[in-house]
């Protein structure tokens, strides 16, 4: 039984590791939008009326990260993290790496997004990143100085 769980843990890891190190890349990739006026307006009007209502916050939290570049600390971050995941020997720590990043993005989709597949969608990763990370419970117990000494 342990083999069949620690070959699903290494088929997990490795699934969330592509679709990681896909989501990284992504970032750096240019992409063609056309421009929207009424959605500019939108955000202008948002700010100077001080009414966000969901999902502007989450438009303008988003626009801010790509125009300061945060986003692509966060796919730099998504890369060394999915390439960590790749190796087995590595796996805990790309895992304790994604861990922040993906809980990050649940919040953001759950306070300010109205998007319920989304919220769904990323509440699903970060319990798949918990739960993987919780297969290394033995070595994080070492890592706290909580085994017992015999």
């Amino acid at each position: 039984m342990k083999k069949v769980f620690t070959y699903l843990h290494a088929v997990l890891t490795v699934t969330l590791a592509a679709l990681f190190l896909y989501a990284g890349v992504s970032k750096f990739i240019p992409k063609e939008r056309a421009s929207h006026p009424k959605a500019n307006t939108a955000y202008i009007d948002a700010i100077e009326s001080g009414t966000y209502e969901n999902p502007m916050p989450f438009r303008l939290t988003v626009k801010m990260m790509k125009t300061t570049g945060f986003l692509h600390f966060v796919g730099v971050l998504q890369i060394i993290a999915g390439l960590l995941l790749v190796f087995p020997t590595t796996r805990l720590v790309g895992l304790i790496i994604l861990f922040p990043i993906v809980l990050n993005i649940f919040l953001l989709h759950t306070f300010m997004n109205d998007d319920m597949n989304e919220v769904i969608k990323t509440g699903a990763f970060t319990v798949l990143n918990g739960s993987l990370i919780a297969f290394y419970w033995k070595q994080w117990k070492k890592l706290l100085g909580t085994q017992r000494k015999k």
